[in-house]
This record gives C-alpha cells, sequence and structure tokens, in this order.
C-alpha cells in the first residue's frame, strides 16, 4: 500500500497506484492525504464559470491594491519591536528604582 496515493474528485475518493497519478490530476482529481488535506491540486479536467473567474480576479486586484503592503507590516513590525525595547528598559529603570526604595524604607 505504500505505492498507492489517495485522491479526491467532488465526493468520490480513490486509492491508486503512484504513477498513475498525473493521469488523475490531468483528469480533475486532487491528491489527499489521510485526513482529507489536498497535497496536489489537479492540473486540468475541471470547469469553472465565467463568474466564478471574475470573482477570483476581482479578489485578486483589490489583494493587490489593498493599502496594508508588505512593506506597511514590515514598518509596523520594526516600530511595535523599537516600542517593546524602550518599555522594556524603562521597566528595568522603575524595578530599580523599586528596588533601591525598598532598600531604605529596611534600614
Amino acid at each position: 500500500m505504500s505505492d498507492t496515493v489517495k485522491i479526491r474528485k467532488k465526493n468520490r475518493i480513490l486509492r491508486i497506484e503512484k504513477d498513475r497519478l498525473p493521469g488523475f490530476l490531468k483528469q480533475g482529481y486532487d491528491q489527499i492525504d489521510e485526513s482529507g488535506k489536498i497535497i496536489k491540486r489537479a492540473t486540468g479536467g475541471r470547469m469553472i464559470s465565467v463568474a466564478e473567474y471574475n470573482e477570483v480576479i476581482e479578489e485578486l486586484e483589490k489583494i493587490k491594491k489593498s493599502p496594508n503592503s508588505t512593506k506597511e507590516f514590515e514598518k509596523e513590525i520594526e516600530d511595535l519591536k523599537s516600542e517593546i525595547k524602550k518599555l522594556k528598559t524603562e521597566n528595568t529603570r522603575l524595578k530599580k528604582a523599586l528596588d533601591g526604595n525598598e532598600g531604605k524604607e529596611g534600614n
């Protein structure tokens, strides 16, 4: 059974020999793992409507035009790291000041 793979097309699930996989991918089957997650998507054998295609294209364009680009996220991450560093420094300073005051009260 180690030379077999699991494939799925709609609700049909089959086990086939590994060497037959490319043919089934062309027919519209997805290769899946034991839990049903897709490992390799079908390379052919499927038709999508123009409406579905246009919906995907519109979504892609929205993502491309999104103001939250990767560079903006990277800048925000750097700003937050800087803020964390400042807060840690201030926290350390305040702890030392607090420890110093407790030492004076004990004498």
